[in-house]
């Protein structure tokens, strides 16, 4: 399984082109939808 990572860099581009922070496009949200992943994924191992 690979380990996605959250795109600091492009986030930081993002937050000062004020792009939203949340919502389908938002700067957070690859990184809400990895950290909901990893949650589920680790309710599944225990």
């Amino acid at each position: 399984m690979t380990k996605p990572s959250f795109d600091m860099d492009a986030a930081v581009k993002a937050l000062c082109e004020s792009k939203d922070l949340s919502g389908k496009d938002g700067i957070l949200t690859p990184l809400i939808k990895q950290l909901t992943e990893a949650a589920m994924s680790a309710n599944l191992e225990v």
